[in-house]
């Protein structure tokens, strides 16, 4: 099993669902697909008709202010960074770290922009608001007109739930239950893709464990869900008004994923990334600024 829920693998897309995964790395300009996209791929129409929807949302800047100020606004005290001597005994060493870090923070910005896209497509799908027909008609020369870029490092290939030995898949699986609010049967891609670096995996457990039993990670994914509804909600007028309506059986598993991801996985991870980048020492560019960046909000 690739995956822990129905989803294209982006190496198996082809024709339009691959021309959609590309413009997605590009648009997001991050070099892989998140799990929610490549899950709407198996509704048939559901990717096409999310992505005309959503996609001048994307390409707007204030979709990325939006999730800058929330990335900003986490709050994560008493999280200090792994020091470079335990990297460096357990074999993660300063390029490792580099590579870590880069992976974490594509991730971040993904997870942040996605999860105010997908909340303000929910509202349209649930009926509490309404797109724009003048987003569609300026942004439609635009879609699908990009090839995808070249990652400016190295990303090491998904690995498959099936790929990884027993230790390290229960290792996942444990991280996969922090902060979580209810369960599901998806597992965070993130933990997956670094899963290449199991010492650091079990650094990261060991050193968020108390946080995540305090209850600290929780409560932070459940501010955090509230600040993206608020963002989320000054954004719905970017969104564009697809020319085809979304098949009623399509609409409804589009929304119900929508409703899964944004409330159960979404918002966990935004969380658990901030957390994880928390934890790489200073030492290489996107660990800089962590500590501040995840203090208290408003100090």
């Amino acid at each position: 099993m690739h995956d822990s829920i129905p989803a294209v693998r982006e190496q198996d897309a082809d024709g339009e669902i691959a021309a959609i995964f590309a413009d997605l790395r590009v648009t997001l300009d991050v070099p892989f697909v998140n799990l929610i996209w490549r899950h709407i791929a198996t509704v048939p129409g559901g990717l096409a008709w999310m992505w005309k929807l959503s996609k001048p949302l994307y390409i707007s800047p204030d979709l990325e202010k939006a999730a800058i100020e929330l990335r900003a606004g986490l709050s994560l005290p008493g999280i200090e960074p792994l020091s470079d001597t335990v990297l460096n005994c357990v074999g993660v060493d300063r390029m490792h770290r580099s590579t870590i870090a880069s992976l974490i923070d594509d991730y971040n910005h993904a997870n942040a922009n996605n999860f105010l896209a997908l909340l303000a497509a929910r509202a349209v799908l649930a009926g509490e608001s309404s797109p724009s027909a003048a987003a569609a008609t300026s942004h439609t020369c635009q879609a699908f007109s990009r090839s995808p870029g070249q990652p400016s490092h190295a990303v090491p290939h998904l690995l498959g739930l099936n790929e990884l030995p027993p230790a390290v898949l229960s290792l996942v699986m444990e991280l996969d239950t922090f902060a979580r609010i209810r369960p599901n049967n998806a597992v965070a891609s993130l933990y997956r893709h670094l899963a290449h670096w199991p010492p650091f995996l079990a650094l990261a457990h060991t050193a968020l464990l108390p946080h995540h039993r305090a209850g600290a990670l929780t409560t932070e994914q459940e501010r955090t869900i509230v600040r993206g509804r608020t963002l989320a909600g000054k954004l719905t007028p970017l969104l564009a008004s697809p020319a085809q309506p979304l098949k009623a059986e399509a609409r409804q598993r589009v929304l119900a994923a929508l409703e899964e991801f944004t409330q159960v996985m979404i918002g966990r991870m935004i969380v658990m990334g901030g957390a994880l980048l928390a934890l790489i020492p200073e030492d290489h560019p996107s660990g800089q600024g962590t500590a501040s960046a995840l203090s208290p909000a408003g100090t």
